[in-house]
C-alpha cells in the first residue's frame, strides 16, 4: 500500500516537473534573472555591508566529479524515499524562517528562568535580522551562480517540493537552519545538541526532496553561520546584561513591590538597550501620566476599580487570553505566532518571510525598549497598588504600570502587519486594541496605560515601515 502511495506521488510530481529544461554551465556569473525573486539579492540589509558581501567559492562544475557524484546521490536518495521521509520534507517545506521561530518560541517557553516578554522580544529580534540577512547575502549568491536544481540536468529526478525555478545554490533551507541554530544556541546554550539535530534534519530534507546537491547544503550552511555572526556579535554589546544598582524611589504614587518577599524590578536599564529603528530608547517618550491623586488620575483609578467589581466573563476571557503568562511564548511570541500563520496563508518564499519577522521583530524589540524607558522614568504604581481592592485575576507584573508594555508590543505589531498584509489590516488593528484592553480588563494597568502605549507603538511601526518602503524589495 505505501509503495502504491509513493509511486502516486511520483507520478503526480513528474507531471508537474516534466516540462522544467536543462542547464548547461553554472560555475560562471551568469546575469539571467529568470525565477523568484531575482532582485532579492539586492534587498537592503540589517547589519551585513550588502548582500554581496559574503561571496561563496562557486559550486562544482557540471563536468567535474564531485558534481557526478553529488548527483548519484540524489538519484539514490530518489530511490529509497519513505512516506515518513515525505513526511519530513513537508514538515520544512512549510516554510524554514517559520519553523525555526516556531523553535524559537518553544525555547522561550522553556526556559523559565529568564522568562519575560523583553529577553523574548531579543531572541525573535535576532533569530529575524539573522534569517533575513543571510537570506539576501543567499539570493545574491543565487542569481551570480545560476545553478539549478538537480532535476534541471536530470529529467529523471522527481522533485517533492517546487522551488519555482530559483537557483539552488546556495540551498536557502541550510542557509535558514544554519543562521537560526548560530543565534538560538547563543541565546540557549543548554539546547545546542537539539538545535543542531534539527539543522541536520531540515538540511537532510533539502537533498531527500531531490532540489539541492549536498554543495548547495554545505554552502548555505556556512554562508547562515558567516551572517548570524554578524548579529551575535552585535548582541554582546547591546547592553541587554547592564546591571541596575540604584535604590528604587519610594513616596506617593510611586510603584513597590509587591511580591513576599519584595524583588527587584524587572529590567530597569532596559530602556538603555541598543534599539534597531529608533535612535535611542527615550525617543518616543511619552508625556508623564496623570499626577498622582489628581482628577485624571482618580478617573483613571475608578475605572479600574469599576472594571474590578463588575468584571464579566468576556472581559476575563479576553484578559486571561492575552496574559501570555510564564510558560507561554510571551507577547511578543503572540505577534510573532500571528505573523507565521499570515505568512503561512500567503505561501511567502523564504525571503519575503524573512522579512516579515525582520520588520516586525525589530519593531517589538524596540517597542519593549521604548516601554521599559518610560516605565523607569515615571516609576508608576499600579491601579491595586493605589486601591487594595482592586482585583488582578492574571496576576500582578513585577514593574512599573505607565506605560502598558502589551499595548506597545501589540500597536507596534498590528500596524507592521498590516502594512505588510494590507487586506488584514483592519482585523490586526482590532487585535491589537483587544490586547491591549485586556490590561485593564486584567485590573493591572489605567486606561491611560494602555492608550498611550498603542499610540508609541504605532510610532515605532512607522520606523519599521519606513524601512520596508525603502529595502528595495518590489
Amino acid at each position: 500500500m505505501k509503495s502504491v502511495r509513493v509511486l502516486s506521488l511520483v507520478v503526480l510530481l513528474f507531471l508537474i516537473f516534466v516540462l522544467i529544461g536543462c542547464e548547461d554551465n553554472v560555475t560562471n556569473p551568469v546575469t539571467v534573472v529568470q525565477g523568484e525573486e531575482p532582485t532579492g539579492g539586492q534587498w537592503v540589509t540589517i547589519l551585513l555591508p550588502s548582500g554581496s558581501a559574503l561571496r561563496l567559492p562557486p559550486p562544482p562544475a557540471v563536468n567535474s566529479l564531485q558534481f557526478a557524484q553529488e548527483m548519484q546521490e540524489i538519484r539514490d536518495r530518489q530511490a529509497a524515499r519513505t512516506i515518513q521521509i515525505a513526511d519530513t520534507v513537508n514538515f520544512w517545506n512549510r516554510g524554514a524562517c517559520v519553523r525555526w521561530n516556531e523553535i524559537a518560541r518553544g525555547l522561550v517557553i522553556k526556559d523559565s528562568i529568564n522568562f519575560n516578554p523583553l529577553k523574548a522580544s531579543r531572541t525573535y529580534a535576532l533569530l529575524s535580522i539573522a534569517q533575513y540577512d543571510a537570506l539576501v547575502a543567499s539570493w545574491n549568491n543565487k542569481y551570480f551562480f545560476n545553478r539549478q536544481a538537480p532535476n534541471k540536468y536530470d529529467r529523471t529526478i522527481i522533485s517533492l517540493v517546487d522551488t519555482r525555478g530559483t537557483p539552488s545554490f546556495p540551498c536557502e533551507h541550510s542557509v535558514v537552519a544554519a543562521a537560526s541554530v548560530a543565534v538560538l544556541a547563543y541565546l540557549y546554550p543548554s539546547d545546542a545538541a537539539y538545535l543542531m539535530s534539527k539543522l541536520r534534519e531540515e538540511e537532510e530534507s533539502r537533498m531527500w526532496a531531490g532540489v539541492s546537491f549536498r554543495s548547495d547544503v554545505s554552502a548555505g550552511d556556512t554562508l547562515g553561520r558567516l551572517a548570524a555572526q554578524q548579529v551575535i556579535d552585535r548582541a554582546r554589546t547591546d547592553n541587554s546584561d547592564a546591571v541596575w544598582t540604584d535604590p528604587v524611589p519610594t513616596g506617593p504614587g510611586y510603584w513597590f513591590s509587591s511580591e513576599n518577599p519584595p524583588q527587584p524590578p524587572l529590567h530597569p536599564l532596559w530602556g538603555s538597550v541598543r534599539p534597531w529603528l529608533m535612535t535611542t530608547g527615550s525617543q518616543f517618550r511619552p508625556v508623564p501620566p496623570p499626577a498622582f491623586g489628581s482628577p485624571e488620575f482618580n478617573a483613571g483609578l475608578s475605572e479600574v476599580r469599576q472594571i474590578s467589581d463588575n468584571r464579566t466573563s468576556e472581559q476575563l476571557r479576553i484578559a486571561r487570553y492575552w496574559a501570555d503568562l510564564a510558560g507561554t511564548y510571551t507577547p511578543p511570541g503572540h505577534w510573532n505566532d500571528i505573523a507565521c500563520n499570515l505568512i503561512t496563508g500567503r505561501r511567502l518564499n523564504e525571503l519575503r518571510s524573512a522579512r516579515v519577522l525582520a520588520l516586525m521583530n525589530m519593531a517589538l524589540m524596540d517597542a519593549g525598549i521604548s516601554c521599559w524607558d518610560a516605565k523607569y522614568t515615571y516609576w508608576l504604581l499600579r491601579p491595586s497598588q493605589a486601591d487594595s481592592m482592586i482585583t488582578t485575576p492574571i496576576g500582578l507584573p513585577n514593574f512599573p504600570s505607565y506605560t502598558s508594555g502589551h499595548s506597545t508590543f501589540s500597536g507596534a505589531a498590528a500596524d507592521v502587519l498590516g502594512y505588510l498584509f494590507p487586506n488584514q489590516a483592519s482585523a490586526l488593528d482590532a487585535l491589537a486594541h483587544e490586547a491591549s484592553i485586556s490590561r485593564l480588563y486584567g485590573g493591572i494597568h489605567y486606561r491611560f496605560d494602555c492608550e498611550t502605549g498603542v499610540t508609541a507603538g504605532k510610532l515605532l511601526a512607522q520606523l519599521a515601515i519606513q524601512r520596508g518602503r525603502t529595502d528595495g524589495s518590489p
